[in-house]
């Protein structure tokens, strides 16, 4: 069973306000933060420099101690803020962390990245897997190498991770979609699912859970037509979500458990006057996702804090590479802010619960 820590989601009074996942929404209400230039080593990776804000680093530490923080891809609103809890940490810790990735959300460009941070010998790795199976080898070879591997967002499968964060049980990140499907549908109706990438193992995870919680009784009238790919591309996404509301014109929720996709798709709902007709719900932002709520594309959907989930993702690399725990099932460290956390027996961390956004709470934050 997994093992939370003391401290949950809602530590987001003192965080700084966000963007989106993907490739960042063109009509998005915020642009991915600036970032320094990654050092010269790492941005020798193909995919890195090819992407805009290609890194970016907590000031300088005493010693040679660096953790790179790689998402899926650059220029996510998302992973920029996860990156900002990253900083955080490592400003606490007097580590430095750089902040790059591949430019799309792709294995292969992934893999090149790791590969060339590997044979730099940094300090540790936190990463965001592309995809679950085709980075086993490379976690493995930095494992063995002695640089610490802590999955954090989707993870590497076992052997090629020392740990990974769960940002929420995925049960119940299922049923809250769910659940908020069928409130919107009114219990019954056509609901699609607009995904990320095919091979994203937390996507992937998440569509299981909600088509074995589509099983349930309470949910006998809701029909599942269709999932689709926006590959977390903006643009893909907005014209996936077109093709949804073309090819059933009945549907009545689209559900997106992504934030690229859940921004895009409500704002094609919005752009094609569909407002009341199909709401949109899933994973995104607030300062996101603000204008959508109130223009009732969709009126609620839900997420963990992704600032909290890089702080966490560093705290416990850190916790790993310095020698306080060994990353093993029962361990316990002090996330700093976040508290106490003890690994699970499937080395696994358990950031905290998901929470629902709406018109009522929706400006009661800031990230």
């Amino acid at each position: 069973m997994v093992i939370k820590g003391t401290r949950l989601f809602l530590m987001l009074a003192t965080l700084v306000a966000l963007a989106a996942c993907g490739g960042a929404p063109a009509a998005g209400p915020t642009s991915p933060p600036a970032a320094t230039e990654a050092p010269a080593a790492a941005t020798e990776a193909p995919a890195a420099t090819e992407a805009p804000a290609a890194a970016t680093e907590a000031p300088a530490a005493s010693g040679d101690v660096t953790y790179v923080l790689v998402p899926k891809a650059l220029g996510n609103p998302y992973f920029d803020t996860a990156n900002k809890g990253a900083q955080e940490a490592a400003t606490e810790l007097g580590v430095k962390v750089t902040y790059t990735g591949p430019a799309t959300a792709d294995a292969t460009e992934q893999i090149q990245l790791l590969n060339s941070l590997i044979a730099q010998n940094v300090s540790g790795l936190a990463i965001s897997a592309d995809d679950s199976d085709a980075l086993v080898p490379t976690g493995r070879d930095a494992i063995e190498s002695g640089i610490p591997v802590v999955t954090w967002d989707s993870a590497i499968a076992e052997g090629g991770r020392t740990v990974h964060i769960v940002q929420a049980v995925s049960a119940d990140i299922a049923a809250v979609q769910i659940k908020m499907a069928s409130e919107l549908a009114g219990g019954k109706g056509k609901i699609a699912i607009l995904s990320a990438t095919s091979t994203a193992p937390n996507q992937n995870e998440w569509i299981a859970l909600m088509e074995e919680e589509l099983k349930k009784p309470e949910y006998a009238n809701l029909e599942l037509v269709a999932t689709v790919y926006g590959d977390d591309e903006d643009t893909k996404s907005y014209t996936e979500a077109q093709g949804l509301m073309k090819t059933y014109p009945d549907l009545k929720v689209i559900i997106s458990p992504t934030t690229v996709g859940i921004a895009a798709s409500a704002r094609a709902v919005q752009d094609g006057n569909m407002v009341g007709k199909v709401f949109v719900t899933g994973l995104g932002t607030p300062n996101q996702m603000r204008e959508y709520v109130k223009s009732g594309a969709a009126p609620q959907f839900a997420l963990w804090n992704p600032s909290d989930l890089g702080y966490l993702a560093i705290q416990t690399l850190h916790a790993i590479a310095s020698g306080q725990i060994a990353g093993e099932p029962g361990d316990s460290f002090t996330a700093g802010k976040l508290g106490d956390y003890t690994i699970a027996d499937d080395d696994t961390v358990l950031l905290g619960e998901p929470t629902i956004f709406n018109a009522d709470n929706i400006d009661d934050f800031d990230f």
